[in-house]
């Protein structure tokens, strides 16, 4: 139930990613949605993260509200705490957009011998990069600043180079998922994200 619910969330939401469809500018509570600061360095107290992104950014309204299903339960239920969006600035040479969501658990969830972090990542990666889109690798397990991480990389059908980018981590009690539309080369977001700080 679910990873049902979660994945066909996501694939709603992140197909506009894809696509790259513009939204307005808010004003975001920086406890839980972050910060961007000299437009290219993002920071999330509550994750503990930090990424310096290529080019110049801006952060973006999210549009996009799951209704919550009260038969559904587990970690992943309802309206993630964390919900962001940010993309390049109009006029960069390069058009991406990241979606960031942060779950905070319970205590049962943090027992990794009982929900491992892939079990989390099975469950988020799946349909989070779009229906148009298919893996170009299998998925990867990886260190996100010494912390296990795991990616999924996505292109077109036929197509050979990345267009989305999905890691599912966790930080400070809480899972997250990120996810990057890139049309083009996905390389400089790629190297940004993967250098991030989880302190």
């Amino acid at each position: 139930m679910t990873r049902c619910l979660f994945a066909s969330a996501l694939i709603s939401l992140i197909v506009s990613l894809t696509f790259l469809a513009p939204a307005q500018e808010k004003h975001l509570t920086a406890a839980l949605q972050g910060s961007l600061a000299e437009e290219n360095v993002y920071t999330n107290p509550a994750l503990g993260m930090t990424i310096s992104l290529p080019g110049k950014w801006r952060m973006s309204e999210i549009t996009t509200q799951t209704p919550v299903d009260p038969t559904c339960t587990g970690p992943l239920c309802g309206n993630p705490e964390i919900q962001v969006e940010f993309q390049t600035a109009p006029g960069s040479e390069q058009a991406y957009k990241i979606y960031l969501s942060g779950f905070k658990l319970s205590g049962q969830y943090l027992n990794r011998s009982r929900y491992s972090l892939k079990w989390f990542a099975d469950i988020m990666l799946e349909g989070s990069l779009g229906n148009d889109l298919v893996p170009t690798e299998k998925e990867a397990s990886l260190h996100l600043d010494e912390k296990s991480a795991y990616r999924l990389l996505a292109a077109g059908r036929g197509e050979t180079i990345p267009r989305a980018l999905g890691y599912v981590a966790e930080a400070r009690g809480y899972v997250f998922l990120l996810v990057c539309a890139a049309p083009k080369n996905a390389e400089p977001v790629r190297s940004s994200i993967e250098s991030m700080k989880l302190r």
